[in-house]
């Protein structure tokens, strides 16, 4: 999905990883992290505050969480994106890492 939205120039894109290795930079698919921020809603509040997006797109999934192999990951994972997109005043959708590499 990032290939395919940086085909436009005129389309401004933002990340925010909270990791020290992000994935997205470590595939080379953007030199850097915009901002780096918890992806909870408390986290992510005062960057859309900041950045005034049109629109959010979250990965959570396990492998971004960076913690597969928990027990219960899966329900936190679930929690965490329905807590984003009920509390967020700009549209949020949930996308997972092949969707976004792709």
């Amino acid at each position: 999905m990032l290939k395919q939205l940086r085909k436009n120039p005129g389309l401004e894109v933002l990340t925010v990883d909270p990791r020290e290795e992000p994935f997205a930079v470590k595939e080379g698919l953007i030199p850097f992290v915009d901002y780096d921020a918890d992806l909870t809603a408390v986290g992510l509040e005062p960057v859309i505050e900041a950045a005034r997006p049109d629109l959010v797109l979250v990965t959570t999934s396990r492998e971004d969480i960076g913690r597969s192999g928990v027990p219960g990951l899966e329900i936190l994972v679930e929690a965490l994106r329905g807590e984003l997109e009920a509390t967020s005043k700009v549209p949020i959708i949930a996308v997972d890492r092949s969707s976004i590499t792709g």
